[in-house]
């Protein structure tokens, strides 16, 4: 029997008006894809239009035809469908549902179709259905994608019509095409209030400008802001006027339009309102209300200096979760909005804001109500919205309807509605048409062949991955060699079979049983007046036959499709499981030989124990008596405490070098060989080995002795141990007044970091783009050490500024600065809590009675951060800023210093006698300074990112260049900090050189800033100096050859609670007796809150913080009102540097005195009692 499908039907004049009997043929006709089947259809649509033909009360047969068509027709009979001018592509069937073509075939996931439907001009995208739903409502992930890329063109569009029509004469008219745009149905899709790019100003104040009223009418219909500003925060009718009367009716009519409120938020809208507009927002009681720009997106209110800063950094926002709103009583145009503090402890934020109109205030504030009412309503869904899962990932769009209705049934059918109980609801899944096969589709976007992205996503991902040998987790698959020929010709296969029909075949099923049904229910009803009880019924049985062998074919073959798609994804699910049983087998496989090799290294280990003893016993260079013979023959200048001094060779076979010149100070020491018993190097080179020692850079020395390499390395004597006291000539720190320093302590007073668990995203996740020092933090977060403390953390390692004053070459006394500069950053290995955030005014103090220096630091600025240092020996001053960038940037902490730091070496005046820059050397100050000259260097630190605190793997990296600048000679030191890499091997990476003046480079430099930092000759080796590389056994014979110079080596860091290194431990120590009484009532050790903090008493640390943070705000207030004078820094000045024409924060200075250190002499001479001098108690009476 022929298919309905391919026959044509019989004159739609001459059949009688059964509605399953017209459907049933009309589907015949649109599954054919047949023009001529479709023919007598499109000329009774044509007459039923103008009225002609018998419509009976038919509802619209062009809607009911575009949307059945829309169900099971193919893309090209679509096309033929909307060429007919009496089809709209707006079409809406059932009436009563008011569900468009655009809503079906987005709510099917027929993307081909939607963008099909774009394309006419006639389209009205903004339209909803009796549920309040638009089309983004009910349209599946690929379907967005679409109507997203078709609304960013016309926004581009528009933008491109707006800069024509803003750059042209002012007389001219606008562009045709840009009428055209706004008297277009989708024009409210549009944003129309957009800046233009280059002018920053809008439609709207342009039209104004020109008197367009015509424009400007169209616009504010199309959907334009009447409230909206240009760049400048002008209003529309506040920018440039027009003139003349055309001018004053475009102000009467925008003042008519904005009276008549209709911008408000549609109430029919079902989910959560989008608004965005210009409010003015109050900031304090100088500035009053500034104008900032307001987004109200999702579930946030978020704020913005200027409207172009949308997509860069939001300043602020409120979650409409736990947000309140509340209507000023005296001033109809504020209102206020506030959250709700989600926990104790937790600050509540508070913004007064201000509109310009009452109508805008009404907007907002509706929009903030409901937005409010939205997310906390128990099931944040729009209501009515139901999205049921189809085959695929696509959805299906289930109309709340009379479930005794068919969608597909016309409201005019013969008998009532109660004969529908039996009928099938349309509700059918997402399906693609079976004749799908036109050329035509690969002209078009690429999901029209064949399968689309998202269906079938982890099929092509699996197939690509398997195509390439590589697995899902990125591994070699070997597993195509275990499966034989067959299956794996089999397993080619790129997606499931009949990804393009599966779908469109159980829809047109579907649908065909639909219409079967209502034949069959059409058999039982009386006949239609006028017809022939026995030729309807004649009709209605040829076609219901008809219908149901199409049925039984159509179900067989979707039969035979879902057999052979289950047995490929069966293939699929045996190919997986064999892949995971061989990669269990080659991990076992892996595991055992691992353990096989772990047992052999743990007995080579023994071995090469006894064979090191041995070689070290060997290797002694000296003996007792030679070793008195060198010791006796020069006398140095500073005790080198366990390192023998060469001055010349020594008479052993492996050649030597001689010492250093006896014109430096502190020799250096040239090291050959591993440290004896009788001669010990210092724990920085090597640590002498006991039987059971295991120490990994002992280890290093011995395999480099065993590849036959020997470090041949010069070891200032600075950095091997500080000199004892009775050997110190020239001193600054006097015992008796800083004995609180003496006896540094040890450890802390809790063993453990035992903090509460706090998510750091709960507090992170409102804050991205922000400036870290603007993030309220708890104080579970931090460690027990203030910034600045952690500042002081760059004095650390002194002893390479005081290595660099002991050298005469300048190239090196650069290299060591640059030491300095960069051996802070070694205290900052797994340092992730957060040190205090010092007040405003607070100071620190520290000495160091071996090294000889003092040291002071002031919080000289609140807002923003900045801290300034001084530090000052009888060899060197060290000073400087801190001023960092902070921002959150959602996954990371990004810190990116401003501040300058600089050191002055106090150099004697001979080292630079031969130099043709003597004359720029500044004579050194004070009694300490006789005979000596001061070299001036400056340095900027680098960017500090800490990332994966999320995941619970935080991990701290500093990159950048640093570029240490000699003042005096012209000469730089460049260290380039590299970023960590995925390889290990990467990781504290610094690489660097000398050069002079004149560029030419002099030393190369290399290391981690995590273990140490060597120096060689430029060009002395055949490559680069490496951070890893060994040095080789030396030959040297004479000082002017290969010579490695050791510029900085880590200390040992035991494990200590919050991972503070042993000098970091020292900072906050307080002894009661000999250093608290004579501190100033502004030092960091003296906070309550730290202090808490450091005794483990977290929640009292909490509770002390936040009243100190309140009580700091109290006093700017305070200051602000004028109750208290502004703050001043007590104990430095803001200055500019000469050398380097930038800010510097000078230490205050009575004569050639600090004026702190004069206020500390004055409280230990007073024991405790006497009051310092102008500084206020910015703790308070809080303990």
């Amino acid at each position: 029997m022929a298919s309905p499908a391919n026959s044509n039907p019989p004159s739609v004049r001459s059949v009688e008006r059964s509605d399953a009997l017209f459907q049933v043929r009309l589907l015949a006709a649109l599954r054919s894809g047949d023009p001529s089947a479709l023919h007598p259809f499109l000329a009774e649509i044509s007459k039923a239009k103008s009225g002609k033909g018998d419509r009976e009360e038919r509802p619209d047969l062009a809607a009911l035809t575009l949307h059945l068509a829309i169900r099971c027709a193919s893309y090209e009979t679509i096309v033929i469908l909307l060429g007919h001018r009496s089809i709209s592509p707006n079409a809406v069937y059932p009436p009563e549902s008011r569900i468009s073509a655009l809503h079906l075939a987005a709510s099917l996931g027929r993307a081909e179709i939607v963008q099909l439907l774009l394309e006419q001009a006639e389209t009205d995208d903004s339209v909803k259905d009796a549920q309040g739903r638009s089309v983004s409502d009910v349209a599946t992930k690929e379907v967005r994608d679409v109507l997203q890329e078709s609304h960013d063109a016309l926004r581009n569009q528009f933008l491109t019509l707006l800069s024509i029509y803003v750059s042209s004469v002012r007389t001219s008219p606008p562009p045709e095409a840009l009428i055209q745009l706004l008297e277009s149905p989708r024009v409210r899709s549009i944003d129309l209030s957009a800046l233009d790019t280059n002018t920053g100003t809008t439609l709207l104040h342009e039209a104004a400008r020109r008197s367009d009223l015509r424009l400007i009418e169209l616009a504010v219909r199309g959907g334009a802001d009447v409230f909206v500003r240009d760049r400048r925060g002008k209003q529309v009718t506040e920018g440039e006027k027009g003139s003349g009367k055309d001018y004053e009716r475009v102000k009467v009519f925008l003042r008519q339009f904005t009276n008549r409120d209709t911008t408000l938020i549609d109430s029919s809208a079902t989910g959560p309102p989008h608004l965005k507009g210009h409010l003015n927002k109050y900031t304090n009681v100088a500035k009053g209300y500034n104008d900032r720009w307001f987004v109200l997106k999702d579930d946030m209110l978020s704020y913005y200096r200027h409207q172009d800063d949308e997509n860069l950094a939001c300043r602020g926002s409120i979650s409409m979760r736990n947000a309140k709103l509340k209507a000023s009583t005296s001033d109809r145009l504020r209102f206020e909005v506030s959250s709700n503090p989600t926990r104790a402890g937790s600050s509540a934020q508070k913004w007064y804001l201000r509109a310009e109109h009452p109508v805008e205030v009404a907007r907002w504030t509706q929009a903030i109500t409901r937005s409010i009412e939205f997310w906390n309503q128990p099931s944040p869904n729009p209501a009515g919205l139901s999205l049921a899962s189809s085959v695929g990932d696509s959805a299906v769009m289930v109309p709340k309807a009379n479930p005794t209705r068919s969608s597909l049934q016309m409201t005019g059918s013969i008998g009532s509605a109660g004969s529908d109980s039996g009928s099938v609801k349309a509700d059918t899944k997402s399906i693609y048409a079976s004749s799908w096969k036109s050329p035509r589709k690969k002209q078009r976007r690429t999901f029209r062949h064949g399968k689309s992205p998202s269906r079938e996503s982890v099929e092509s991902k699996s197939t690509a991955a398997e195509e390439s040998g590589v697995d899902g987790n990125g591994m070699l698959d070997d597993s195509a060699s275990m499966q034989s020929s067959a299956a794996s010709a089999q397993s080619e296969e790129e997606t499931a079979p009949h990804s393009d029909k599966f779908l469109l075949q159980a829809n047109s099923t579907a649908t065909q049983i639909e219409l079967t049904t209502q034949l069959l229910t059409s058999l039982v009803l009386s006949p239609s007046p006028g017809a022939s009880p026995s030729n309807r019924a004649s009709e209605i049985k040829t076609a219901l036959h008809s219908s149901l062998d199409l049925v039984n074919s159509m179900f067989t073959e979707y039969t035979k499709m879902v057999k052979e798609r289950e047995e490929w994804y069966q293939r699929r699910y045996e190919r997986e499981k064999e892949k995971n049983v061989m990669w269990e087998d080659s991990l076992g496989a892996v595991v055992g030989e691992s353990e096989e090799l772990e047992k052999d290294l743990l007995r080579l280990r023994e071995e090469r124990k006894g064979m090191r003893k041995a070689l070290r016993a060997s290797m002694i260079m000296v003996d007792e008596q030679d070793y008195k013979t060198i010791r006796a023959t020069k006398k140095p200048d500073r005790a080198l405490p366990s390192a023998p001094e060469l001055e010349q060779e020594p008479p052993t076979p492996t050649p030597t070098a001689p010492g250093p010149s006896i014109q430096q100070p502190v020799p250096s020491v040239i090291v050959f060989s591993p440290p004896s018993e009788r001669a010990p190097l210092p724990k920085v080179i090597a640590t002498p080995m006991k039987d059971d020692d295991d120490d990994s850079e002992t280890d290093e020395f011995f395999d480099a002795v065993d590849a036959g390499t020997t470090a041949s390395m010069v070891i200032p004597a600075p950095l091997m141990s500080p000199p004892p006291m009775e050997e110190i000539t020239e001193k600054i720190v006097d015992l008796e007044q800083y004995a609180g320093y003496i006896h540094p302590r040890e450890r802390l007073p809790i063993a453990n970091d035992n903090r509460p668990p706090v998510s750091l995203w709960a507090v992170l996740k409102g804050s991205i783009g922000k400036d870290l020092t603007k993030i309220s933090f708890p104080v579970f977060f931090n460690e027990p050490t203030s910034m600045l403390q952690r500042m002081a953390e760059d004095m650390e390692f002194t002893e390479c500024l005081d290595a660099a004053v002991a050298e005469r070459d300048p190239h090196k006394r650069i290299a060591f600065v640059a030491a300095f500069a960069m051996s802070n950053y070694s205290s900052t290995i797994g340092r992730i809590a957060k040190p205090f955030n010092p007040m405003l005014g607070e100071t620190f103090e520290y000495c160091r009675i071996d090294r000889q220096y003092r040291y002071v630091s002031e919080q000289v600025s609140h807002h923003p951060p900045i801290s300034a240092c001084w530090a000052e020996s009888p060899s060197w001053n060290y000073y400087g800023e801190v001023d960092a960038k902070n921002k959150f940037m959602g996954k990371s902490f990004e810190i990116r210093p401003t501040g300058v730091a600089h050191a002055d070496l106090k150099i004697p005046v001979d080292y630079v006698a031969d130099s043709k820059h003597v004359s720029s050397y500044p004579t050194a100050p004070g009694k300490l300074g006789k005979g000596k000259v001061v070299e001036h260097y400056s340095w900027k630190k680098v960017t500090t990112n800490v990332s994966g605190f999320i995941m619970g793997s935080p991990t701290i990296d500093h990159y950048g260049e640093m570029t240490v600048i000699n003042h005096r000679t012209g000469d730089r030191c460049v260290l380039t900090f590299k970023p960590r890499g995925w390889k290990a091997s990467t990781a504290c990476e610094i690489t660097g050189y000398v050069e002079d003046a004149a560029g030419q480079r002099t030393w190369e430099i290399a290391g981690r800033w995590s273990t140490q930092l060597l120096a060689r000759r430029f060009g002395s080796g055949r490559e680069g100096l490496g951070p890893d590389d060994a040095i080789p056994r030396s030959t040297i014979t004479s000082a002017g050859q290969q010579e490695y110079l050791l510029l900085w080596r880590n200390t040992e860091k035991p494990t200590m609670p919050f991972n503070l290194t042993p000098f970091a431990i020292t900072l906050n120590d307080c002894p009661e007796t000999t250093l608290k009484p004579y501190l100033p009532p502004t030092d960091c050790r003296l906070r309550p809150d730290q202090r808490a903090f450091e005794n483990g008493e977290y929640e009292r640390a909490n509770g002390l913080k936040m009243q100190l943070e309140e009580f700091q705000r109290a006093t700017r207030r305070k200051r602000e009102v004028g109750e208290l004078p502004a703050h001043r820094p007590r104990w430095f000045e803001a200055t500019v540097e000469a050398d380097t024409g930038e800010r510097v924060w000078a230490p205050m200075r009575a004569g050639d005195q600090l004026e702190y250190w004069l206020q500390r002499e004055k409280s230990r001479k007073s024991k405790g009692q006497g009051e310092w001098d102008r500084v206020d108690r910015i703790f308070g009476d809080i303990n």
